[in-house]
């Protein structure tokens, strides 16, 4: 059975893949930082500290790793551009390093679609990358290492370009698991506004299920279509309206002002996914 390493495993996304990948019999090991996971299993090893506690020795028999660890917070980023770019990218590149020295099967990458920025939708994997806050220029640092540690070192490499993920377990941060904070406490739902005052507007997201990311983080894995730093949107290829969800959750919404590093709307082309991923 093969045996991975997925870095965040704490997180929302980390805890569908340590499901996913113990359901199909795989042995996981998850590297976590200020607190374990609620999970218990014969196949599953957690290792308490993070990537800086990480040794060699820990990969040794590994084969493959996803790399899901990030400090994902986007005005935490804009405020704090250097420390968060020390602690994302200097994480990545050390875990590469050790990847390469243990020669594990494949590294993959768990990146973003809001590198996409400004680009005329749907977006492609071709385009040029728009980055307009440092979280997304670090997720796509890390994609330029992931390339060059494929070229210059040999390292089986794939970069998964995420959409808005969603499903059980997400983060409290994420838009809708704010409406149902929202509509549980009785509040209306606040959604921002990409129109005009007289005309408001939702943005529009293209959501893909978390239990369909595993689905391709697995398949990125196992598939000999990649290794070579390809780089794969996630998506659904759909936009959806923010306020169709929030009408389906409550019933009265309040409407506050875009910040300055929101795309109006975020779409995927997902044929590098199929031709790639199946």
């Amino acid at each position: 059975m093969p045996k991975a390493l997925i870095t965040g495993v704490n997180g929302f996304i980390g805890n569908h893949l340590t499901e996913a990948f113990l359901r199909k019999n795989w042995y996981v090991t998850g590297v976590g930082g200020t607190h374990a996971p609620t999970i218990e299993h014969d196949r599953f090893l957690y290792l308490d500290g993070g990537i800086e506690i990480l040794l060699e020795e820990n990969i040794n028999n590994i084969d493959y790793i996803f790399h899901l660890a990030f400090s994902t917070n986007i005005p935490n980023s804009i405020e704090h551009p250097v420390e968060t770019t020390k602690e994302n990218i200097g994480s990545t590149i050390r875990l590469l390093d050790l990847s390469c020295k243990a020669g594990i099967k494949k590294f993959i990458f768990a990146s973003t679609a809001s590198l996409y920025g400004n680009n005329a939708i749907p977006w492609q994997e071709e385009m040029t990358p728009d980055p307009i806050e440092p979280y997304s220029w670090q997720k796509l640092g890390c994609e330029y290492a992931c390339r060059m540690w494929t070229k210059r070192y040999g390292l089986p490499a794939v970069v998964l370009r995420l959409f808005q993920v969603f499903g059980e377990k997400q983060r409290g941060d994420t838009a809708i698991a704010l409406f149902w904070q929202m509509k549980k406490a009785g509040k209306p739902l606040t959604l921002t506004n990409a129109g005009s005052e007289s005309s408001p507007k939702s943005f529009e997201r293209d959501f893909v299920y978390a239990g369909d990311v595993a689905d391709a983080f697995e398949k990125a894995a196992e598939s000999k279509k990649t290794g070579q730093g390809e780089v794969i949107n996630i998506g659904s290829g759909k936009a959806t309206s923010m306020e169709d969800i929030a009408k389906i959750i409550g019933d009265k919404i309040v409407w506050i002002s875009k910040r300055d590093y929101e795309v109006e709307k975020h779409q995927a082309d997902i044929i590098k996914a199929k031709q790639l991923l199946g």
